[in-house]
């Protein structure tokens, strides 16, 4: 399927208030507004390769078990024991016994979050304690990863996705390896991390010696698919070897933004993704993942591996250079002399973005 013959840049320019980075009351909102109202990607299936393995995910002040089931299935709920709120499960693992006892009390739950054993069990409200378990939390699998929602309310997760679903479909990432990760505190709103890697106008200045001679910049093609957004990059050795009615995501980077925080930069047999954690006002924390896919025709098993090598290298010296530039906020973040952050035509995609935040939290503001 040939790219739609849009326009390059479909937004025009725009500006947001310096303070919606910083403000402790905008930061609530968009806890309650934009991450209870999505899906997140949380861990590789990789993690969690048999019945009774665990991870124990932690972002967003949340403490959340993801589960594989003894059919294979996926489960996740709060780890927190509903007796008197302790952390139930310390760190992820293998459940053996498909038993998980809280270490103060000995409250006993399944690999559901269901109680079986209490303690002094008759001593408690009959009503409460009878069907107590701890609260569920959605999950699914995709695309090598589990996914979880924080709402009952939100649609099913390829519903969420929507168009940016059907292009990640067409890689076949089911198949692909995640075979490197790295992850990073960062003194920066989350909402920086993500306008920093959504657009490509920095390339010439931030990356002039890792990225400039390779990426075609300039002539990356916007596409806002609210809530979500994506571009097609052309790249050196990639595009001009592809007839001009090739598939997109075969000729190009594509580079999608699964909103609110999870981006994929994507090549045909290759891909970097990473995810986007707030941490505070002014602390995030990024993970990101190299995710390999099947040996391509004309390539050995070792000519491979080292390829990916090589690329997952250049994509840290990448990122470095981004996070140097990012850390560099948090020292100027208060400064009187910023009032407003202006967003051009290229920027497209950080309008749409903060569009989409604006809007899920203009109902949560007092």
């Amino acid at each position: 399927m040939a790219m739609q013959n849009d326009a390059q840049y479909p937004l025009p320019p725009s500006h947001v208030a310096a303070r919606s980075y910083t403000d402790p009351a905008q930061y609530s909102r968009e806890f309650a507004g934009v991450f209870q109202r999505g899906w997140l990607r949380t861990t590789p299936l990789s993690d969690l390769p048999e019945p009774g393995d665990y991870v124990i995910w932690e972002e967003l002040d949340q403490s959340i078990a993801i589960v594989r089931r003894e059919d294979g299935s996926l489960c996740a709920w709060h780890n927190v024991c509903q007796h008197r709120g302790a952390r139930l499960v310390a760190a992820s693992g293998h459940c053996d016994k498909e038993r998980f006892v809280c270490p103060w009390h000995g409250f006993t739950y399944d690999l559901t979050g269901k109680l079986r054993f209490a303690p002094m069990k008759n001593a408690f409200q009959a009503d409460r304690i009878e069907s107590l378990r701890t609260p569920p939390v959605r999950v699914e699998a995709y695309a090598g990863f589990a996914w979880i929602c924080l709402s009952d309310d939100v649609p099913d997760l390829k519903t969420y996705l929507a168009e940016i679903g059907h292009e990640l479909d067409w890689f076949g990432l089911d198949k692909f390896d995640v075979r490197y990760r790295f992850d990073v505190m960062l003194d920066a709103n989350w909402k920086v991390v993500v306008d920093a890697f959504n657009e490509t106008w920095h390339v010439p200045f931030t990356h002039q010696a890792t990225l400039s001679d390779i990426v075609q910049w300039g002539k990356a093609h916007l596409r806002i698919c609210d809530p979500h957004s994506w571009m097609t990059i052309p790249v050196k050795g990639l595009t001009d070897r592809q007839p001009d009615d090739a598939d997109h995501r075969a000729a190009h980077i594509t580079h999608y933004l699964a909103f609110p925080n999870t981006i994929y930069s994507n090549f045909p047999t290759h891909l970097q993704t990473w995810t986007i954690w707030p941490a505070g006002e002014r602390r995030t924390h990024f993970i990101a993942y190299g995710m390999v896919g099947p040996v391509p025709d004309g390539l050995t098993e070792d000519q491979w591996a080292k390829r990916n090598q090589r690329d997952w290298e250049h994509f840290e010296a990448v990122s470095r250079e981004d996070i140097g530039i990012i850390n560099g906020w948090g020292t100027v973040a208060g400064s009187l002399g910023q009032r407003d952050y202006l967003f051009n035509t290229a920027e497209g995609r950080l309008t749409a973005f903060h569009r989409e935040v604006a809007r899920r939290t203009s109902d949560q503001a007092e």
